[in-house]
């Protein structure tokens, strides 16, 4: 398969590869894609919440203690989600 890049974007992959950042070209693509994936689904994450909110689905929280707790159970959740999807490449 064949990417069209621009030279300044084909330079900098060139000399990723170069640096041994990745192995070869391939790699370099494979990960960029696979960044453009996980953008766009974080894109759609974002989405799904503006229109819950829109549509009065938010949370309310009321005061320091409450909001560290949601916090704390985001980033357990975002942990486990981390791990699962280091564990699936």
């Amino acid at each position: 398969m064949s990417t069209d890049l621009s030279p300044q974007n084909e330079q900098f992959l060139s000399h990723a590869v170069a640096k041994g950042v990745f192995r070869d070209r391939a790699e370099a693509m494979d990960q960029a894609v696979d960044l453009l994936r996980r953008r766009q689904e974080l894109l759609d994450h974002i989405d799904k919440g503006t229109r819950q909110l829109r549509n009065g689905e938010g949370v309310q929280l009321h005061g320091d203690g409450e909001l560290r707790a949601f916090f704390d159970r985001i980033q357990a959740e975002g942990m486990v989600r981390y791990e699962q999807s280091k564990n699936a490449r």
